[in-house]
């Protein structure tokens, strides 16, 4: 019968949490060396089986890597994901050859083999993975080599020189403790506010298997005396919880950072033009908002140049789509490298371009548009060993003729734009300003409504 206590938390939770907590203090009472009174706090590892324990960590492991596979076949360019079900997989051989160590089936020497083998080689693959997600390749991987460096060296030293006590598995436990400090070091260090709890959640779970790993080598330090047999007993089965809880949190970790990444990457994608890498329309559109609101809150100016490129379907009739995508890349570079860093430069559509100037006057603007376009009548373009070259048109809008609006701006920059068109092309054109332009509209009006009024 299930009993339930205030909250509706059911008694056998509080139970286990209860017996759990008493588990780990007890190991860390005999490890302080007060063996007395460890029997004061309640024991649960009378009734928890390692086997049933060992074999649910070896399916969770396989589910894992399975999960993971099927999403990377699935989605398909998810940064690190085969390494990390390559991390489960061999984490899932490791607790296998434990088994058949604590079953004694098969030579106890390549049972401890096969357990260091695919542990540390797990833990390898569990830190590409993290690198690889978080885009950073590199990282603490000297650290990594030299940890299996040194546990190689011990493991030769103690085949040399036999020891009694249980030295290989001590440098094992070690090695793997300071293995997983170095991927939770990754995953704290490089999960950003894009990827927010989840980042930290997953470094805190590596951190605690770090933590544990840590205390079954210290536990086998007390090798020969009267506590250890009772004492490893306790260990091995809070490593095989802890193993339970943290595999779990790695792996939903992993999953949720591999999501938040590519949520960003989406965004990004969404704002971003694929061929030239500056901003779309809609992210301009964005930007401009921002920069509007600033603007009337500080009194500030803004600028527009709306540029459009001179004789493309030529180029494109001509040479192809491909030497037109070539030319449009490559005017791209050039605005982004002569406008300012806090400017912003969108490809509006086809071979025309918008560049947003926060804080320049009319004068300024001008200065900026006449720089752009000389920067781009001097580019050659080499394609397929053809050389060529292009100008540009550029139309100028200031907010101090056109208001501080963002269709008001793009409009008259348009303008701006086909009056230089028409004017023949190549030169810059300053937007009139909307006092002058209401009264060319109110007299193309009259010259319309006098012609109707035409018998």
């Amino acid at each position: 019968m299930v009993t339930a206590v205030a909250g509706g938390v059911p008694g056998p939770f509080l139970w286990w949490t209860a017996h759990t907590v008493g588990a780990a203090g007890n190991a860390l009472i005999v490890l302080w060396g007060d063996v007395e009174n460890a029997s004061t706090l309640p024991d649960w590892t009378e009734v928890m089986d390692a086997r049933v324990l060992l074999l649910a960590n070896v399916l969770l492991f396989a589910l894992y890597a399975a999960v993971m596979l099927v999403n990377a076949r699935i989605i398909g360019g998810t940064k690190g994901a085969m390494w990390f079900a390559g991390a489960n997989l061999c984490s899932g051989a490791a607790m296998l050859a434990t088994g058949s160590l604590w079953l004694h089936v098969g030579p106890p020497g390549l049972s401890y083999a096969l357990t260091g083998l695919f542990s540390v080689t797990g833990l390898m693959m569990l830190h590409r993975s993290f690198a690889d997600l978080l885009e950073r390749g590199p990282m603490l991987k000297g650290v990594q080599y030299s940890l299996v460096a040194a546990l190689t060296a011990g493991v030769v030293m103690v085949v040399l020189h036999p020891v009694e006590t249980p030295l290989l598995e001590i440098l094992l436990y070690l090695t793997l403790a300071m293995q997983f400090g170095v991927i939770a070091a990754v995953v704290f260090r490089f999960s950003g506010d894009d990827v927010g709890l989840a980042g930290w959640l997953t470094g805190v779970a590596l951190s605690v298997y770090a933590v544990v790993q840590f205390m079954r080598a210290l536990v086998l330090t007390h090798f020969g005396r009267p506590e250890y047999q009772a004492l490893l007993q306790k260990t091995n089965i809070l490593w095989l919880i802890a193993c339970l809880v943290t595999s779990a949190a790695t792996a939903f970790g992993y999953m949720f950072l591999a999501t938040a990444k590519l949520r960003v990457e989406l965004q990004w994608r969404a704002q971003v033009d694929e061929l030239t890498g500056l901003l779309n329309r809609w992210a301009l559109k964005r930007v401009a908002i921002r920069e509007i609101e600033r603007c009337r809150r500080t009194k500030g100016k803004l600028a527009v140049l709306m540029i459009d490129l001179d004789g493309m379907k030529e180029i494109n009739d001509r040479a192809g789509h491909g030497c037109g995508d070539v030319v449009l890349q490559s005017v791209a570079s050039v605005v982004q490298e002569t406008v300012r860093g806090h400017d912003s430069v969108a490809r509006m559509g086809g071979d025309e371009f918008c560049v947003l100037l926060p804080d320049a006057e009319l004068a300024e603007a001008q200065v900026v548009a006449e720089r752009l376009r000389a920067e781009v009548e001097e580019l050659v373009i080499r394609y397929r060993g053809a050389t060529l070259q292009v100008s540009a048109s550029v139309g100028v809008a200031s907010s101090d003729q056109c208001g501080l609006t963002w269709q008001s701006l793009l409009d008259h920059s348009d303008a701006a734009l086909y009056e230089a068109k028409r004017g023949g092309k190549n030169q810059v054109m300053v937007a009139e300003p909307v006092m002058e332009m209401h009264r060319e509209c109110i007299a193309e009006l009259g010259v319309v409504l006098e012609e109707r009024r035409r018998p």
